[in-house]
């Protein structure tokens, strides 16, 4: 956490830093009705999607969910760090930068920091070198050559080789760094006997959206064939500067291109690094990859602060197939509209390029299924339809898919028509199945049931509705009617006491939050809650509720925990305070008065 000297500097920095002024000077921002809007130069937007708070001095985006304060929007328009984009607002504002005493633990940690992102830096330039030897790097060149890859993309994408175990800790040591740094960075497994982690390898560069290099790829470029016991890729494993459920390969060339040719319409997903490099060397740029098949929330999060539609390409094979079906789920679960596109013959998209050329694979994007349809017709795929047990296997499939449509109607007619067609099972028969659970059956009569909602989902979405009026300042809002406790989740503590440690009489100001909470994905969530509740005189009810609905969950686990201690006491002298206390909480949470649940 800043000093509060620190602190004090940022909140007159953002004070006099006007936000709608720093916007425009990227995008041209537009006044309705009170409000400022702009089109976000975060994603390809057509229409004005980002709402600009003048007074409180944040911004976001409702198609795209980019959301933070001056600082963070310069960060991500520049691609450039913290420090940097405060230097530019400082100047812009005419407020000197002035000089913090240091933590010395943090100044220790940067320092070391920086040595780690140093060694780095020399070890791409060292791979680097080796390529562009004339001698050295001719075979790999040839190498890349013979996939498509010329001097241009090489360049582009920073592309080095390994000719070695020993040259690369030799020259890092020659530099003067330490060999136990070199470890930590991942470069070599050991320091008694240091070898080049990727030893005579192909060496990609990963580079995060801030332009450092933080881990380096390798693949085999020669003998493949006649070693099958070596891997074909060897990846960094974690270290302080990498963390693969995180980073998105390719985010920083998407970034650097969109300053020249502007927001990008979407991004394709690949499998890896070198599908990336593929596509690029074809043209197509708007691709990012994750460190592997495994696809992860983090990773997802971070591609979304870019696009809203994503393509999924993944290789063609089985393994290519299984990874689809799995991260499409989290690409839908934080608001992709997800299309999924597919290869055919087991086909990576470096083949698909390579052997059908650019306008075959973007005839592929044009083609792609959304995450409904895909699924079908991995299920119409799956089962012989020519048979009776063929089509009543994928029916029961098929249904498994469309449950996801219980509460809409329109859809769930719209697909149980495609499956009804390809099996000869009523429409009826198969939406029935879908909103009750039920298996399919003719003569079934049981009535239609959608699944209660999630608690803790329930839970979570009352919380959000809360801080978000307590955020944006709601008259009727009144802060001693709520308990720290009834907030289950850190960061929505965190908003709930930044709150009630205002000055009284203080506005809450949501650009001056920013620096004190970090958890930017649950702030965004929170602002994004749908305009339909303005005005505020409309939705009081609702929030009541909500309020009752997070002080019952939390009395509900105090109940709970106090019964399961209950149990185990054998004493009735013992149990007597337990019980009482217990009476008292039901009594609680069947109150009206929200004060008397606190």
């Amino acid at each position: 956490m800043p000093s509060d000297e620190y602190q004090d500097f940022l909140r007159e920095l953002k004070l006099r830093t006007n936000l709608v002024d720093t916007i425009s000077r990227y995008v041209p921002v537009q006044k309705k009705g009170g409000r400022f809007f702009c089109v976000c130069p975060f994603h390809a937007d057509k229409n004005p999607s980002m709402a600009i708070n003048e007074q409180d001095g944040y911004y976001h985006c409702f198609a795209c969910q980019a959301t933070g304060d001056a600082i963070k929007f310069i960060m991500d328009i520049e691609s450039i760090e913290f420090g940097e984009a405060i230097k530019i607002l400082a100047e812009k504002a005419n407020i000197p930068v002035p000089e913090f005493k240091k933590d010395p633990q943090a100044e220790k940690k940067k320092a070391h920091s920086d040595v780690l992102k140093q060694i780095m830096v020399e070890a791409a330039k060292f791979y680097r070198g080796n390529l562009v030897d004339e001698i050295k790097g001719k075979e790999a060149r040839e190498y890349l050559e013979s996939r498509g890859i010329n001097d241009e993309i090489s360049k582009r994408y920073g592309l080095g080789v390994s000719l070695d175990y020993e040259t690369l800790p030799k020259y890092l040591r020659y530099k003067g760094f330490k060999l136990s740094d070199i470890k930590e960075c991942g470069l070599i497994a050991n320091v008694d006997k240091p070898s080049d982690m990727f030893a005579n390898r192909v060496i990609v560069p990963i580079i995060d959206s801030m332009g450092n290099v933080v881990a380096f790829g390798g693949r085999v470029y020669h003998g493949e064939d006649k070693t099958m016991d070596v891997a074909k890729y060897k990846n960094s494993t974690n270290t302080p500067l990498f963390n693969k459920s995180y980073f998105v390969y390719g985010i920083n060339f998407v970034k650097r291109d969109r300053k020249t040719a502007g927001p990008v319409q979407d991004l394709i997903l690949v499998e890896g690094y070198m599908d990336v490099i593929a596509l690029g060397t074809a043209g197509i740029n708007n691709v990012v990859a994750g460190m592997g098949t495994a696809l992860t929330e983090g990773q997802a999060r971070e591609i979304k602060k870019i696009v809203s539609t994503i393509y999924v390409c993944y290789d063609g094979d089985s393994a290519g197939r299984k990874a689809t079906f799995k991260n499409i789920d989290i690409l839908d679960s934080v608001g992709f509209d997800v299309k999924v596109m597919s290869l055919e013959n087991g086909e990576d998209p470096d083949e698909a390029i390579k052997n059908h050329g650019k306008e075959y694979y973007l005839k592929k994007k044009e083609e792609a299924l959304s995450i409904t349809e895909y699924k079908l017709k991995l299920c119409e795929l799956a089962f012989d339809l020519k048979t009776t047990e063929g089509k009543a296997k994928y029916v029961q499939n098929a249904v498994k898919v469309l449950k996801k449509f219980a509460d809409d109607e329109a859809r769930l007619e719209v697909y149980a028509k495609i499956v009804s067609g390809l099996s000869g099972v009523s429409v009826d028969a198969i939406k029935k199945s879908a909103v009750s659970g039920v298996k399919v059956n003719m003569d079934d009569k049981a009535k239609p049931k959608i699944a209660p909602d999630n608690d803790e989902a329930k839970n979570r979405r009352a919380s959000r509705f809360i801080l978000n009026r307590i955020m944006t300042n709601a008259p009727y809002v009144n802060l001693t009617e709520i308990s720290p406790l009834w907030f289950n989740n850190a960061t929505h503590k965190e908003i709930y006491n930044y709150a009630v440690n205002l000055e009284k009489g203080t506005d809450f100001n949501v650009g001056l939050m920013f620096s004190t909470i970090e958890n930017n994905d649950e702030i965004t969530a929170i602002l994004d809650i749908s305009l339909k509740f303005n005005p505020y005189e409309k939705d009081r009810e609702y929030y009541l509720g909500c309020l009752n609905t997070i002080a019952n969950d939390y009395i509900q686990g105090r109940i709970d925990a106090l019964s399961s201690q209950l149990n185990k006491i054998t004493d009735s002298k013992e149990k007597r305070p337990l019980q009482i206390e217990i009476q008292d909480l039901k009594r609680k949470k069947h109150s009206t008065d929200l004060k008397d649940k606190i």
